[in-house]
């Protein structure tokens, strides 16, 4: 009889936790949604418009789907997104038409998304690291860095104003 009693007692326990684990990780899948919806992009601080996005949730709103496509050259690309629980971590993983491919991982940090492949990169190739920031006025500010000392210093290769379409 005891036996059965700490039994059911751990597995309440073990369904409370799991519970509250589900709890967090909903409202960690959510953190990105700042980024969700149909974008004209920018160069930062200009009115030089260089692209289009398009933003959505898919699969029940756990990942995120990117679509980016230039205005001016034929490139797009598409990324996918979403908060993987077991790592407590986000990730990216980007595709393009040039043959790029990404795979970048991380969180909010000072109330930013950063991404980078820092773990999963190429020392040969570089590392990336891509940060979006909510702004004002409907508006979110990516930045796309390369560092060739695995971090050390990083250069800016794209700083892009999403504002959102009416």
């Amino acid at each position: 009889m005891k036996k059965a009693v700490v039994l059911l007692l751990l597995l309440a326990s073990q369904q409370l936790l799991a519970q509250q684990s589900d709890k967090n990780s909903q409202k960690m899948v959510h953190q990105f949604d700042f980024w969700l919806g149909h974008w004209d992009v920018y160069t930062f601080g200009t009115d030089n418009l260089v692209g289009e996005s398009h933003i959505e949730t898919i699969i029940d709103s756990v990942g995120l789907l990117e679509n980016y496509k230039a205005l001016k050259s034929k490139y797009t690309g598409k990324s996918l997104n979403k908060y993987n629980p077991a790592k407590e971590q986000w990730e990216q993983y980007w595709i393009d038409n040039s043959g790029l491919t990404l795979f970048l991982s991380g969180g909010i940090v000072d109330a930013k998304m950063i991404l980078d492949d820092l773990d999963t990169g190429d020392e040969q190739k570089g590392f990336n690291q891509i940060t979006w920031e909510r702004l004002d006025g409907d508006r979110v500010r990516q930045t796309w860095s390369t560092s060739t000392d695995k971090g050390e210093n990083w250069t800016v290769i794209f700083d892009g104003e999403y504002k959102r379409q009416p």
